[in-house]
């Protein structure tokens, strides 16, 4: 407990990167309606639920992390938004709440499930099936294990990420998901965001057999199967 506190700590949510194109590119694939109600979980410091809230009807931003939800009301207070809130609670706990069950278009797990351990993402998971409507979509965004830099990382050459505990392979992803109990996901490579990285791995995940070690984000949208659509 003693590391996560010293990784996640004011610092760590003050200097997280705001853009860098990212919150940019998710707002365009997602396509969120302006009647939509979104969950995000794993909020940090809000910045992605606040320049989202024009776009949406209302937003929940949830952290476990008490220095994330104090950064994130700093986040929202500077743009002045109102149709966005967070809360320092647990995805499971917020599930359990009668008022939650079924009550989101979409849940969002942007940049967190490679925070978690496979055991922690399926409690994750099965909260979030809880919160989403029939409809509803499960978005999320991670770094992928197969990335070329990710592998190095993986091999020990460079130097990962302070809490990149658990990146992980498109594979990976449709094993927990399937185990979780979703449906089919459907599961976009992107680009690095930052250049020259961006225009390396636009050109070069068009080579075959090359090119899918150059998708260095998984983009993955699932629902609920359609059986439980129609329960």
């Amino acid at each position: 407990m003693g590391r996560e506190q010293e990784v996640y700590d004011d610092q760590y949510y003050l200097n997280l990167p705001t853009d860098s194109g990212r919150i940019r590119s998710l707002l365009r694939l997602i396509d969120f309606g302006t009647d939509d109600t979104v969950c995000e979980i794993g909020c940090a410091a809000g910045h992605f639920l606040v320049e989202a809230s024009p776009f949406i009807k209302r937003g929940i931003g949830l952290d476990v992390a008490e220095t994330a939800i104090r950064a994130a009301q700093r986040t929202k207070d500077a743009r002045q938004v109102t149709n966005v809130d967070f809360e320092e609670v647990s995805a499971s706990e917020f599930a359990r709440r009668d008022e939650n069950a079924a009550r989101f278009e979409y849940v969002l797990l942007l940049d967190v499930t490679e925070h978690i351990a496979d055991d922690m993402l399926l409690d994750v998971l099965d909260a979030a099936k809880r919160l989403l409507k029939a409809d509803g979509r499960l978005v999320i965004h991670t770094p992928n294990l197969a990335y070329w830099l990710e592998t190095l990382k993986d091999r020990g050459i460079m130097k990962q990420l302070p809490g990149h505990i658990a990146v992980r392979d498109e594979p990976h992803y449709r094993l927990l998901l399937r185990e979780a109990g979703f449906g089919s996901p459907r599961i976009l490579g992107l680009p690095h965001y930052r250049q020259p990285l961006r225009l390396i791995d636009t050109v070069m995940s068009r080579v075959p057999l090359l090119g899918r070690l150059f998708r260095s984000r998984l983009f993955v949208v699932v629902t609920l199967p359609e059986s439980e659509e129609q329960d």
